[in-house]
């Protein structure tokens, strides 16, 4: 509930890949972005986030700001009873083309079509996975998200696609999660958010990937 401004922060004790790495999840929206709805970012000398972008409710995920990357879709996403998995997998390593630099995934499809598309230089080093503050469901303890978040994985020095963390159901014919079975690295981390016994790390911030690099509720 974005007007209660909660949110889950970390702060990595040491650095990770900041050039490779991948984020799913699971998200239900609850209203329309009149301001910033932040999904998933990092602040230390830069801006790096995941968010709905206020106004057109586009996703849009940015590097310093956007002057290093902009990715913004020309899909809008306002429907507030649907599940969205989103995984956003980014390699600066790769020489070329600069485009396979980012690749954004809606519900296990690739997004190719941006109404903005600027892609970080080669090695460009982001805030993900430096030792600074992390934040799921804000930024700068602002632009609180609004919904909910389920099954969140990070992937530190791997640049993944969704069919690490979903599979179509043979019943259904629907997108349905699947056990992550690869590494995580350094920093990488699944939330299950499974225990609400109370606001704490060690319980609703438990990091169920075996690195024990838990969040702390706000």
């Amino acid at each position: 509930n974005s007007s209660d401004s909660g949110f889950c922060s970390r702060t990595p004790a040491v650095a990770g890949n900041r050039r490779t790495f991948t984020w799913a999840g699971w998200l239900k929206r609850s209203s329309l972005a009149t301001a910033d709805h932040y999904i998933f970012g990092a602040y230390g000398t830069k801006f790096d986030v995941l968010r709905f972008e206020p106004s057109t409710d586009k996703l849009q995920f940015l590097l310093n700001g956007g002057s290093a990357a902009n990715l913004a879709t020309t899909q809008v996403f306002r429907d507030f009873s649907a599940w969205y998995h989103i995984v956003v997998a980014c390699d600066t390593t790769i020489a070329s083309p600069s485009s396979d630099r980012i690749k954004i995934y809606v519900n296990g499809a690739q997004i190719t079509s941006f109404s903005t598309a600027t892609y970080p230089a080669q090695n460009y080093d982001s805030d993900y996975n430096n030792t600074v503050d992390h934040q799921l469901g804000a930024l700068l303890t602002s632009g609180f998200y609004n919904g909910y978040l389920a099954d969140i994985h990070f992937i530190d020095g791997q640049a993944l696609t969704p069919s690490s963390f979903t599979e179509v159901s043979a019943t259904t014919g629907q997108l349905i999660p699947k056990a992550y079975t690869g590494t995580y690295g350094t920093n990488g981390f699944q939330l299950k958010f499974a225990d609400n016994s109370s606001n704490t790390a060690a319980t609703l911030g438990k990091d169920t990937s075996g690195n024990s690099n838990n969040w702390t509720p706000n």
